[in-house]
């Protein structure tokens, strides 16, 4: 086993402790495994357990990547100390930590990809099933040791506090089965340190939960003084900060789930109690694993699917997602090519009314008309036998192609929907494209498309006035189905690209295909190494080594500098765009991003486009680490807008609406990459 071998079992056994409070930062964790020896009885249980589970993974020969974070030893490690914390460690009671590490490991595994269908983290489960099963194993092994004291220094209860305060503090030494103000203290300082949200919300779970019992024991001194109150705290992080975005709603539900808990709490403790069993965080896991089944299932806006290493950086993401890529909405591309004008929007005077409100009709105009002549014929329409395009990838589920087109001044008011299709999307969306050409269709049910590809041509059928393509996206399968919202990825109006919008009724907008030399320069493939000098006021100051790298988890690409920052990137939908950056504040990788978050791969002399970037990157306050907290109450004081603009083919020209506001430049390569970047009094060229 070599060096970096060990390197990575090593972080797996201190990422297991910082997952136990949701933090994803080994340094955390390694913080905690020396805490913990304030209890050595415990910290060697929970040592045997982890060190258990890596040998038989390496038995099994797991890779050592998938336990690298922790989350795979995190619930073994709880159990291992929950016997701990009970059992003197002797040769029977090590033998018994081991066995239940091993079926923990085991269920961990099968209860995550049983969860994993429907998103949902299976948290401390295995833990809290495993150590009830152990407890009542317990009861019939009279070889084991219980310890009755623990021997701990004078200081580890801070009794001068208020107990308002030390039983909180107390809460929190708990989760780590030290239940003593003074290692609580060390672990809200901890906390505080690595997320402001996550601090303050435990400090509101743990009052709100407290409040609730006291109004139902009519006692706060009752309240207070129960073992399980470290459940309000964790299911106020996990609802309020980790699982859902950091949000006003959020926040309310979390506060709802841990008033909750109080019932759950007494009841199971009340029934647990016969058999002298903790409940350790089995509240904490019903109620977390129900609210996030339920979210989940009905599409919670703040329902966080991409977990970031901290709540301020997931909330950030969110925001950014939101504004820039309208995230959680459902997206389309547009289905057709060239310009069409909007005939009716969402809420139209004729018949996107009701249910059916949420749908597109689209036509093509040419000097305020429709038609051509005196457009009594099908023929004299412009829109007439013109191509339709999908507007996602997925599988038809049903069409009709044999309904006649209408002569104009008729409609078919038995056959309302004409000619028509609805496809399935990738995401589980229902889209309908209706009033067809008879005899057009170029698909059959069952097929798989791709957004982009011919299905069939306009036409005149159904409750048609003439030649339109209608588009919605519906509920169910089932044809004229309630409508839902949606918006188109991209289009251009009046020479600016619009991203991820609703087109207004009676303009005239263009979709269009990727430019060749655009997406040829905008390509970097894996491995490719790039290198720029740094200038300023004419003067090389630095040099930034870029090497383009993919996430072999995720499969997304992204550019590594020399010092591991990291700027993802990806190019679809019609455009090229940087979409996140993990790394230090102020590196010039993060500038890279500042200077052109995104490019539209179409180019025209004096096109236009908007992007949005966050307040800290594009300047710096005093009140920077507070943005995240205001952020939650003012979304929007978290952005700042951008406009970009091509000057020429080779030249791309930004603002930076911000205080002060900053001009960016962009010169594009003449094959493939980015030449130069100017940005913030910076120059940052390619080396020759």
């Amino acid at each position: 086993m070599n060096s970096k071998t060990l390197k990575a079992y090593f972080t797996a056994v201190i990422s297991s402790y910082a997952e136990i409070l949701f933090l994803q930062n080994p340094r955390y964790g390694l913080a905690l495994l020396l805490i913990s020896f304030f209890n050595v009885n415990t910290t060697l249980s929970g040592l045997i357990a982890v060190f258990t589970v890596l040998a038989f993974a390496f038995f099994i020969r797991m890779e050592v990547e998938f336990l690298q974070n922790g989350f795979y030893i995190y619930n073994p490690l709880l159990v291992g100390m929950s016997i701990g914390y009970i059992f003197e460690v002797t040769a029977v009671s090590a033998l018994l930590i081991m066995m239940a590490a091993i079926f923990t490991f085991l269920l961990t595994i099968v209860l995550y990809h049983l969860f994993l269908k429907a998103s949902i983290p299976i948290l401390s489960l295995p833990f809290t099933l495993v150590s009830t099963l152990i407890y009542l194993a317990s009861l019939n092994y009279t070889s084991l040791y219980t310890q009755a004291l623990y021997i701990k220094p004078a200081f580890i209860d801070l009794t001068f506090l208020p107990v308002i305060v030390s039983m909180y503090l107390k809460a929190m030494g708990t989760i780590l089965f030290l239940p003593y103000s003074g290692i609580g203290l060390f672990f809200a300082i901890g906390i505080l340190s690595y997320s402001r949200i996550m601090f303050l919300l435990s400090i509101a779970g743990f009052y709100m939960g407290v409040f609730v019992h006291s109004m139902m024991l009519g006692s706060w001194q009752l309240a207070l003084s129960n073992p399980y109150t470290f459940n309000y705290i964790l299911i106020a992080i996990a609802l309020g900060a980790i699982f859902l975005v950091p949000s006003i709603r959020s926040i309310l539900i979390a506060m709802i789930g841990v008033a909750m808990s109080v019932l759950f709490i007494d009841a199971s403790s009340s029934f647990w109690v016969i058999y002298k069993i903790p409940v350790f965080t089995l509240p904490f896991n019903i109620i977390v694993i129900s609210f996030l089944f339920v979210l989940q299932s009905v599409r919670f806006r703040e329902f966080a699917y991409d977990i970031k290493k901290t709540p301020e950086l997931t909330l950030r993401s969110y925001i950014l997602s939101f504004f820039r890529f309208r995230l959680g909405d459902i997206n389309l591309f547009l289905p057709f090519s060239g310009k069409w004008s909007v005939y009716q929007a969402f809420d139209g005077q004729w018949t996107h009314q009701g249910e059916w409100r949420y749908a597109y009709d689209f036509v093509i105009m040419k000097d305020g008309e429709s038609f051509k002549g005196e457009g009594k014929q099908l023929e004299d329409y412009f829109a007439y036998k013109k191509p339709v395009l999908s507007s996602v990838s997925g599988y038809v589920l049903d069409l009709k192609d044999s309904v006649e087109d209408n002569p104009i001044g008729q409609v078919n008011t038995i056959e309302n929907w004409g000619n028509y299709i609805i496809i399935q999307s990738q995401l589980g969306h229902f889209i309908e494209i209706s009033h067809l050409a008879k005899a057009s269709l170029k698909v059959r049910k069952g097929d798989y498309v791709e957004a982009g590809q011919i299905l069939g041509l306009c036409g005149n059928s159904g409750y048609s006035p003439q030649p339109h393509i209608h588009i919605q996206v519906q509920e169910s399968v089932l044809l004229g189905s309630k409508t839902l919202p949606f918006q188109f990825v991209s289009y251009i109006q009046d020479k600016h690209v619009q991203f991820y919008d609703d087109p207004p009724e009676k303009r005239e907008i263009e979709s269009y295909f990727n430019d060749k030399s655009l997406d040829k320069r905008l390509s970097f493939t894996l491995d490719s190494k790039h290198s720029y000098d740094v200038y300023f006021e004419g003067k090389i100051i630095d040099t930034l080594e870029l090497k383009v790298k993919m996430n072999r988890f995720s499969g997304r690409f992204y550019v590594e500098d020399q010092k591991e920052n990291r700027l993802h990137f990806a190019k679809e939908a019609g455009m090229f765009y940087l979409y996140d950056y993990e790394g230090k504040d102020e590196s010039w990788l993060q500038k890279i991003y500042i200077a052109i978050p995104r490019i539209p791969l179409v180019y025209r002399k004096g096109l236009t486009w908007n992007d949005y970037l966050p307040v800290r990157y594009a300047h710096r306050t005093p009140f920077t680490y507070l943005l995240s907290i205001g952020a939650i109450l003012f979304p929007r004081s978290y952005i700042t807008k951008g406009k970009w603009q091509f000057e020429d083919e080779q030249t791309i020209e930004g603002t930076l609406f911000s205080h002060p506001k900053q001009k960016v430049v962009i010169g594009l390569a003449q094959s493939n990459g980015i030449d130069y970047i100017e940005v913030q009094e910076h120059t940052i060229k390619m080396r020759r």
